[in-house]
């Protein structure tokens, strides 16, 4: 089994988020080209988690 390349978001919850809400944006917009109706409704559920968790996380005077 390959194994899966790690991106460098350690240390940092608020750019965990960031970055899984980028890659879940890119993963819906192939989802909506390939007219794949529920992925692309559970990814957008993903993606306004994804923001909302990192909306919470932020500092205030960082938004």
């Amino acid at each position: 089994m390959p194994q899966k390349a790690k991106a460098d978001v350690s240390g940092s919850e608020t750019k965990t988020a960031d970055y899984v809400y980028a890659h879940l944006k890119e993963l819906t917009q192939m989802a909506r080209q390939e007219n794949l109706t529920m992925l692309v409704y559970l990814l957008e559920m993903a993606q306004i988690e994804a923001m909302e968790l990192s909306q919470q996380i932020r500092p205030a005077g960082r938004r």
